[in-house]
C-alpha cells in the first residue's frame, strides 16, 4: 500500500512539475467558452455535405447575436434553439432530405482540438450539440464564444483574439508558437483519462 501511495503522489508531482495539470487560464477558457458540436446523420458524403450546410446556416444566425459574457451567450442561445432548430431543418427540407434534428445545450467532454491557428485542451465545456437524424456521423467542431467560428479574429492575430473576448494569457496559451502547448494539451487528455483529473 505505501508503494502505491508513494507511486501516485509521484505521479501526481510529475504531472505539476511538468504543467499537466490545468493552469488557470485552462481552466478560464473551460468556464468561459461555448463550443458547437454538430454531428452528421452518417458519414456518407451526402450526410457529411449536409452536416456543413447547417452549420454554415446555424453560423450565420448565431454570429447575429452580440455577447460580453459566456452567460450572456448562453441565454441568447437559449431564447433562439427553437429558431435554430428551424433553421437545420429547413435546410434538411431544401436539400430534400427527411431527417430529424435536436439541439442539445449542456456540459460534454471535448478532445484535445487543433484548428488552423489555434488549438484548444482537451475537458469539459458547455456545449451547443446539434444533431442530425441518428447522428452516428463524423462530426464538426468549433467555438460560439468567444465567437472564433463567427469573426474574423483569427485573421488579424491578438489584437483580434483579444478583441472577442480572449485574454492575453489565454490568447498565448491556445496559439502558442513553439508547438509545446500541443504536447501539453496532449499530456493533459491522457492525464485526465487516467487519473481522472477535473477542470476545477
Amino acid at each position: 500500500m505505501k508503494i502505491i501511495s508513494t507511486v501516485i503522489i509521484s505521479v501526481i508531482v510529475f504531472l505539476a512539475l511538468n504543467g499537466i495539470i490545468p493552469t488557470k487560464e485552462e481552466c478560464e477558457i473551460y468556464n468561459s467558452t461555448v463550443r458547437l458540436h454538430v454531428i452528421a446523420n452518417s458519414n456518407s458524403e451526402s450526410d457529411q455535405a449536409l452536416k456543413l450546410k447547417v452549420r454554415d446556416d446555424l453560423l450565420e444566425r448565431v454570429s447575429q447575436i452580440d455577447a460580453q459574457s459566456k452567460d450572456e451567450a448562453l441565454e441568447k442561445i437559449e431564447a433562439i434553439k427553437e429558431e435554430l432548430t428551424q433553421i437545420a431543418s429547413n435546410r434538411l427540407r431544401t436539400e430534400g432530405v427527411n431527417q430529424a434534428v435536436n439541439i442539445e445545450i449542456g456540459k460534454e467532454e471535448y478532445p484535445t482540438r487543433y484548428y488552423e491557428d489555434f488549438a484548444l485542451p482537451a475537458g469539459e465545456y458547455t456545449s451547443v450539440r446539434v444533431i442530425i437524424g441518428e447522428g452516428a456521423g463524423e462530426n464538426w467542431w468549433c467555438v460560439l464564444y468567444p465567437p472564433l467560428c463567427t469573426a474574423s479574429a483569427i485573421d488579424y492575430g491578438e489584437d483580434g483574439y483579444i478583441q472577442v473576448g480572449l485574454t492575453k494569457d489565454q490568447y498565448d496559451l491556445i496559439t502558442g508558437s513553439s508547438g509545446e502547448y500541443k504536447i501539453k494539451f496532449k499530456l493533459l487528455e491522457i492525464a485526465k483519462e487516467a487519473f481522472g483529473i477535473k477542470n476545477d
